[in-house]
Formats: C-alpha cells, sequence, structure tokens
C-alpha cells in the first residue's frame, strides 16, 4: 500500500520498524531492529489494552522509555474493518483516467461515499486464460479512518511511513516459509471473521475474507453435540479447498503442499485435527517463532493477535528478498 508515501515522503534510514495496529480493544505493536548487517531482527512484540479512542503517547510511554521509537519507521496496519477489498476488471481508460475511472465504478460497492475515500489499487496476477482481461484489486478505506488514525500516530511522535493491509503485512510473512517458491497458503483466524492469502514468491494470487471467526467454530466442545459448530467448521473447510482449487484452475499453479495455520489464542491443534482428520486438508501450525530472525519467544495469543503487525515489519526485507531472485 502506498496511502501515506504520498504524503510523507520518501523513506529515510531509520533504526527499524514499528508495527501498529489499532483493535477493538487495544493496540497491537511489533519492532524490529536493524542489526550491523542492516538486517532486521524482531525485539518486541505485545497486544497492549487500551480505552477506545487509545491515548497513543499513554500507551506507549514504557516503551518509549526502552526505544527511541520515534527514529523507527512506524507501519500502520488497517484492520479488515477499516477498509474495503474489491477486485474489479481493469477500466479500458487511460493511464492519467484510471483513478477516476475507477471511483465511479466501485460508488455502488462500498458502504461508505467514494468523494470521501482513500482509494488505492494493484493489478492481479495475469490468468493466462485466453481473452481474459485484466482485473485490478481495489482498496478503499473512509478518509475520515485513516485522518484519525494519522493523527493518533503523530500525536505520539511516531515516525509514520506506510499505511498497510492485512493481507500484505501477512503474506510478508508466508513469503518467509521455505515453500514460498513454490507457493503457499495461510490461514489466519480471529474472533469474528477470518481470511486465507494464496501467494507464492511473495505475489498473492488470492486473498478471501470471510465471516467464520474462532467463536462460532467450536473448538473447545465436541462437535457431535454441537450441529452449528460442525456446519461452521464444513464451511470454513469448503472456504480453504475452493482457494485451492480456485488458483490452481486459473492460474495453473500446481497444487500447494499444504496450509499453514498461524496460531489462534487457544486450541490450534483442535483447528489442525479437525481440518487434517475430518476434512482432508493437509494443514499444519505456522510458528512465527521458527521463522523469524527474533529475540523474543511468541507464544499463541500474541501470535494470533499481532502477526499482521509483525508481517508489516518485515515489508522491505522480503521485497528485498523477492527482488534478489
Amino acid at each position: 500500500m502506498q496511502f501515506v508515501n504520498r504524503l510523507f515522503g520518501k523513506k529515510q534510514i531509520s533504526l527499524g520498524i514499528v508495527g501498529l495496529s489499532f483493535l477493538t480493544k487495544g493496540i497491537s505493536i511489533a519492532i524490529s531492529k536493524y542489526n550491523e548487517s542492516n538486517e532486521l531482527r524482531l525485539v518486541h512484540c505485545e497486544f497492549i489494552a487500551t480505552d477506545q479512542p487509545p491515548d497513543l503517547t499513554v500507551a506507549l510511554a514504557g516503551l518509549f522509555q526502552l526505544y527511541p521509537l520515534e527514529r523507527f519507521d512506524c507501519h500502520l496496519v488497517l484492520t479488515l474493518d477499516n477498509y474495503r477489498h474489491i477486485n474489479i476488471e481493469a477500466p479500458p481508460v487511460a493511464d492519467n483516467e484510471l483513478a477516476e475511472a475507477i471511483r465511479w465504478k466501485i460508488q455502488d460497492l462500498i458502504d461508505f461515499p467514494v468523494d470521501k475515500a482513500v482509494i488505492d489499487y494493484f493489478s492481479t496476477p495475469p490468468t493466462g486464460r485466453v481473452n481474459s482481461g485484466k482485473s485490478l484489486d481495489i482498496i478503499a478505506s473512509p478518509l475520515d479512518t485513516i485522518k484519525h488514525q494519522v493523527e493518533l500516530c503523530q500525536k505520539a511522535n511516531l515516525n509514520l511511513k506506510v499505511i498497510d493491509i492485512q493481507e500484505t503485512s501477512l503474506r510478508n510473512l508466508a513469503a518467509l516459509l521455505p515453500e514460498n517458491d513454490r507457493g503457499v497458503a495461510i490461514l489466519y483466524l480471529q474472533d469474528s471473521n477470518g481470511m486465507i492469502i494464496l501467494q507464492k514468491q511473495a505475489t498473492i494470487y488470492l486473498s478471501r475474507k470471510f465471516n467464520t471467526g474462532i467463536d462460532k467454530l467450536g473448538l473447545n466442545i465436541n462437535t457431535s453435540d454441537n450441529d452449528r459448530a460442525q456446519s461452521e467448521q464444513s464451511s470454513l473447510a469448503l472456504e480453504i479447498q475452493r482457494s485451492l482449487d480456485y488458483v490452481e484452475s486459473v492460474y495453473g499453479i500446481p497444487p500447494f503442499s499444504g496450509l499453514a495455520v498461524i496460531p489462534i489464542a487457544q486450541n490450534t491443534q483442535r483447528l489442525l485435527e479437525i481440518l487434517n482428520d475430518h476434512h482432508g486438508i493437509t494443514a499444519r501450525i505456522m510458528d512465527l517463532s521458527t521463522i523469524l530472525d527474533s529475540d523474543i519467544m511468541l507464544d499463541d495469543l500474541t501470535q494470533s493477535l499481532c502477526a499482521p503487525v509483525i508481517g508489516a515489519t518485515w515489508r522491505y526485507t522480503v521485497e528485498k528478498l523477492c527482488s534478489s531472485k
């Protein structure tokens, strides 16, 4: 995402990157610091419970005593409810008319005024199908939402450089996995919703949000005693399988070897058992502690709340990694 680049200029030399996201009940934050070889190392990660709206100056006071955060680049990660992700066929217009054409085309597809929206877009990978047109992924967010979060960061003396989204932040983590070269699918579940991302060499081929979240899956009960939980589990498995089949069919990519699941706060192993044993999906835990250069251990709760902000700090590392191939 380039939301803030137009507002804040080019990236400057810094001590590291701070990933930050405003969640419903608090703030998730990750701090990655450059070492002498100019490589990032995760040095801090936590969820800070706060009142709403949060006072970042107060919430981050302790961290400012440990780290000179004003000398770190700040990457703000929007939550799924902060923006709309829409896929459209690219309008057949000149490049200098594309932005206006996109606004016109999505005005009935978002639930806020298009003239009060911040909009960005990027091309999706070509499908290779005959006569298939170019398509665009559109990211639209209410201007007031962006301005409010930017102001919170500025008041806290954070050096805001980038506004990111869940898809690309999580993509950064997937790109660190050994399967990256041949393609990897990752599943990220929150309380009320979830997301699956299929990417290969840092190119996102599909990202899909769904309304099946942890709360509906009944992971702490026997599903034979709860038809609703069993139905939600089947719905989740179907979404996963459809996503895998779609990418294989549309893009002609060999089948991905399996599904990497970012840990949830509790019952991660139970979730894997359901996907593997009852739905035939090869799933494994994506433990961020094993793929990141880090000074700290990350428990399941921290990973479930902070995965996107951790991924946001690895943005430039992944770009460098993929450009070198």
